[in-house]
């Protein structure tokens, strides 16, 4: 295949500009990584992250101090990071070494497998960089304070118990409360920011090989004593026993004895139980018909008070009547002396008027008109002094009526008796009285006159 001069130019013009288009594709590509790669370097030089578990001490640039204690990113230029665990747990073993000792008060010794934890994160931002400026950003040092801490604790505890009481287990327990109340929330560690809040154990401690020989020692000791006491107590048992079945024969006899006593004397007892609960009754039954008694006494009294009452109220209701009957009579009584006294002037004036019809006619002798003139006079006197005599008396303000003679139809009462009586001894007084007077004078005129 051939090509003519004006493609040949044609091709070598068209590679000379893919050549610079080339160039300037590779040109962008290298500037494109060195952007990614000083990118990445300037994130991984400003950018910073914290993990949840832990808390960072940051120093800026300008060398201030600040605690961060909230996970994930955040962006700083050249700051200088050291990071402590928010908390710890650590474990005591003995069969790495590193165990808790115990100093008993005999000086022997012996290995305690433990756990303790603590936290910091509870601590304010000056005690956290104070606490970090001591340890020097090693948190192994933290540890360091948290072991000596109960390393000190444990010791000034264990040094008060006997290993025997508490390698046996009788104290074992008291003496681990006493070390995790020394030891939790301790207020040194506080001081520093740092706050335990766990701590157990694992198990019994372990002697040393002294301690453990001379606890070997102690329970042989422990055991003679033990075999010894034992012995003693089985001589002490066999000697109750015969003593206890020698006092069983004893009580027996005794026994028979008290039986029979006590048996008499339930039987007496007994029986005065019943006489005490027959009185008992007797009193009772006594007590009752005397309550009886009173009640019914009581009774009877309240109905005599009523009829006393109702007696009382009947006579008030009489003597009532009586007063207004009294009164009733004494103002008819007036009525009929009102009546006595007009009959009275009635007969009175009757007898003038007869004195005078005899005086007009002339038809009588003088004898006739000395006899009218003293019948007139007697009249006259006699009906004024029933008149008087009545208006002069005083009439009983109580009276006694005889209440049968009324209900059996009789015309008068006592009331009119003593009326009538009274009327009569004032008129036959009065009367016989003036008649004597007034006829004196006249019966002389006459008897003196010639008789024909």
């Amino acid at each position: 295949m051939s090509y003519t001069r004006d493609e040949i130019e044609e091709l070598k013009n068209g590679m000379k500009e893919g050549g610079k288009e080339f160039a300037k594709t590779l040109i962008k590509f290298i500037v494109g990584i060195f952007v990614i790669v000083a990118a990445v370097v300037l994130v991984r030089t400003f950018a910073h992250k914290l993990e949840n578990q832990n808390l960072a001490i940051v120093q800026s640039f300008s060398g201030d101090l600040e605690v961060r204690r909230t996970a994930g990113w955040w962006f700083q230029p050249w700051p200088t990071i050291v990071t402590y665990p928010k908390a710890g747990m650590y474990r005591l073993n003995a069969e790495d070494g590193d165990s808790l000792e115990i100093l008993f008060n005999n000086k022997s010794k012996a290995a305690l497998n433990a756990a303790i934890g603590y936290r910091i994160d509870g601590a304010s931002d000056e005690t956290i960089i104070a606490l970090h400026q001591q340890v020097e950003g090693d948190d192994e040092k933290v540890w360091q304070m948290v072991l000596t801490a109960l390393n000190t604790e444990s010791q000034s505890i264990t040094t008060k118990y006997d290993p025997s009481s508490v390698i046996g287990g009788e104290k074992f327990d008291k003496m681990v409360e006493e070390i995790s109340g020394a030891i939790m929330h301790n207020p040194n560690l506080l001081d520093h920011g740092i706050d335990v809040n766990y701590f157990a154990v694992d198990g019994r401690p372990i002697p040393d090989e002294e301690t453990e020989a001379q606890f070997a020692r102690q329970k042989e000791a422990d055991l003679a004593r033990r075999l010894a006491e034992a012995e003693k107590q089985k001589l002490e048992a066999e000697t109750i026993r015969t003593q206890a079945e020698y006092a069983r024969q004893i009580a027996e006899q005794k026994g028979q004895a008290e039986a029979q006593m006590a048996k008499d004397v339930q039987s007496a007892e007994r029986e005065k139980k019943l006489a005490e609960i027959e009185a008992q009754k007797k009193v009772e039954v006594e007590k009752l018909n005397k309550e009886q008694t009173l009640i019914q006494m009581s009774k009877e009294k309240e109905a005599a008070e009523i009829e006393v009452q109702k007696q009382k109220a009947v006579a008030i209701v009489e003597a009532d009547k009586l007063r207004e009957v009294a009164e009733i009579q004494k103002k008819t009584e007036l009525a009929n002396l009102e009546a006595i006294k007009l009959r009275a002037q009635q007969e009175v004036e009757r007898a003038k008027a007869k004195k005078q019809s005899i005086d007009l006619s002339g038809a009588i002798t003088e004898v006739q008109k000395a006899e009218i003139e003293l019948q007139r006079q007697i009249a006259q006197y006699k009906w004024e002094g029933i008149a008087k005599g009545l208006a002069g008396m005083t009439l009983p303000t109580m009276l006694t009526i005889n209440d049968g003679a009324i209900k059996n139809g009789n015309a008068e009462n006592s009331l009119d008796k003593l009326i009538n009586t009274m009327t009569l001894e004032k008129i036959t007084d009065i009367t016989s009285k003036n008649i004597v007077q007034q006829t004196k004078p006249e019966a002389t005129k006459i008897s003196g006159k010639p008789t024909n």
